[in-house]
């Protein structure tokens, strides 16, 4: 799923941290970030000024369960779509 434009990414890093399992920032150069991680949450915190790597970047969660903590953060990617759409 793609990131919503964050006004405020510390709520979005709030609500990270009530999801159940780990949650990846994954950037189209094949970085991961564990969100739930402090360091990756302070790397991310880093890069929240270049609107161009968050918007390139997905967000993947371990349980499937948690895209619903995050849903107003969150909107599906085109790819993502697509495949949905597919099967």
């Amino acid at each position: 799923m793609k990131l919503k434009p964050l006004d405020q990414y510390i709520d979005f890093i709030e609500a990270v941290q009530t999801c159940a399992a780990d949650v990846y920032f994954c950037s189209e150069e094949g970085d991961r970030l564990n969100l739930k991680s402090t360091l990756s949450q302070f790397l991310f915190a880093s890069i929240c000024g270049d609107r161009d790597y968050l918007r390139g970047g997905t967000v993947r969660c371990q349980n499937s369960t948690d895209y619903d903590r995050l849903s107003s953060y969150l909107v599906e990617s085109e790819d993502e779509r697509r495949t949905e759409n597919e099967g």
